[in-house]
């Protein structure tokens, strides 16, 4: 119950901010895709006969999903991964913002 409460308040405070609608447009399509792919992997498991196809099919849903889901938190988080990756390329050529200040 204290998880869903917490899921619910951490929504609310994605839907009012409105800078993040493509966020959870792919969240809420990235879950779903998820969901749906879990249940298809647990009915290959449960009946277990005839079903070797919704298993492939079911794996194949959940990554989908997880990848939809990582797309959405790069949406998000645009920003500082780009700070962070320019950060990551001034330290792999031992340079910082200074340094081609000579160059014309």
């Amino acid at each position: 119950m204290i998880i869903i409460s917490y899921y619910y308040l951490w929504w609310n405070e994605i839907t009012e901010n409105k800078e993040l609608p493509l966020f959870k447009a792919f969240f809420t399509a990235g879950a779903i895709i998820f969901i749906f792919g879990a249940a298809f992997i647990l009915i290959d498991i449960i009946i277990n006969s005839f079903t070797e196809g919704l298993r492939f099919l079911g794996i194949n849903f959940v990554i989908a999903g997880i990848i939809t889901i990582i797309i959405s938190y790069l949406i998000k988080y645009n920003k500082v991964i780009g700070f962070l990756l320019s950060q990551l390329k001034n330290k792999i050529k031992k340079q910082d913002r200074f340094s081609e200040w000579h160059k014309p």
